[in-house]
């Protein structure tokens, strides 16, 4: 089942991860954060969202400033008050600007799909797993402007607006960006795949599994490579 959403906003950071203090964005979007922000959208542990190609709508444009972070990380269980004076420091950013997407990507049932839930359904989450019910669940939400979270691209105080497209979209109008290796791209922090001695109606949190990927933009579009190609770099059978 596949789905194409149009994303777009004023600033983006996908962070490089080899960069260890300063924050310098890939000069696209993401598997990975393109998965996050499907999710934002509609997450159940009965599926997972595969991206499939990522179509970039407006030239690459980069935009450095300095901003104050703070080193520190509030704990939700102990919540205590955060001095930002003295826990304050000062960053680089190096991030995108005035951005636009198209996430082209496919649902796919997990081994927890028509197993026994530890919720009860609700109104909207009811009947059989299958792609089906899923995909018109997301549309709904979509139409609607609906999420579970805020998407945003990177960071939080990079938001996302989003809308339904379709695969018209993906067509990018020929010169906005030059075809361009973008060399090695993180493809997704997590395994994907929900490990088969999964306690029925329990999500266990995913150990990072890190995966990267040759990435091209070709006529404007990045084409992902398949889960099933990915594994092979975490030792699991295709």
């Amino acid at each position: 089942m596949t789905i194409y959403l149009r994303t777009w906003g004023d600033l983006a950071c996908f962070t490089r991860p080899e960069m260890k203090v300063e924050r310098v964005s890939y000069p696209v979007i993401t598997p990975s954060a393109a998965r996050g922000l499907l999710e934002s959208i509609l997450y159940k542990p009965q599926f997972r969202w595969r991206i499939r190609r990522i179509a970039v709508k407006k030239p690459v444009r980069f935009l450095a400033f300095r901003r104050n972070e703070v080193k520190s990380r509030l704990s939700p269980r102990k919540p205590e008050p955060l001095l930002a004076d003295e826990d304050r420091t000062q960053r680089n950013t190096l991030a995108l600007r005035d951005v636009e997407y198209v996430i082209e990507a496919s649902l796919h049932l997990t081994l927890l799909a028509g197993l026994p839930r530890r919720k009860p359904e609700d109104d909207e989450d009811h009947g059989d797993d299958t792609p089906v019910k899923y995909l018109a669940m997301f549309q709904r939400r979509a139409e609607k402007g609906q999420c579970f979270a805020q998407p945003c691209f990177g960071c939080r105080e990079f938001p996302a607006h989003f809308e339904l497209a379709d695969e018209a979209a993906m067509r990018v109008t020929p010169g906005i960006n030059p075809d361009t290796d973008l060399g090695l791209m993180l493809y997704d922090a997590f395994n994907l795949d929900v490990p088969k001695d999964q306690p029925p109606g329990k999500v266990e949190k995913p150990q990072p599994r890190i995966t990267f990927f040759p990435a091209r933009l070709k006529d404007g579009v990045v084409n992902v490579p398949d889960w099933a190609e990915m594994k092979k770099q975490l030792g699991g059978a295709p």
